[in-house]
């Protein structure tokens, strides 16, 4: 039998900066602003880099998005 594969394991993957910001088309700044101010989770620090649990994140996005969409 093949083994899982660790992603099929993992509910919740771990994504980066960079991944947030194209997504989101939000500047890094303004992610870390929204971390600081308690919105956006803080990283899972990994090594020297920085990781968010994917989860969290599409729970940030919809908030912070859903006012925008529904104003229009």
């Amino acid at each position: 039998a093949l083994p899982i594969s660790m992603r099929e394991l993992r509910d919740d993957p771990l994504i980066d900066m960079k991944f947030m910001m194209e997504d989101s088309g939000m500047g890094k700044t303004f992610l870390y602003s929204e971390i600081k101010k308690g919105r956006l989770p803080s990283p899972h620090k990994i090594g020297s880099s920085s990781r968010w649990v994917y989860a969290d994140y599409q729970n940030w996005k919809r908030s912070h998005f859903s006012p925008l969409q529904n104003a229009s």
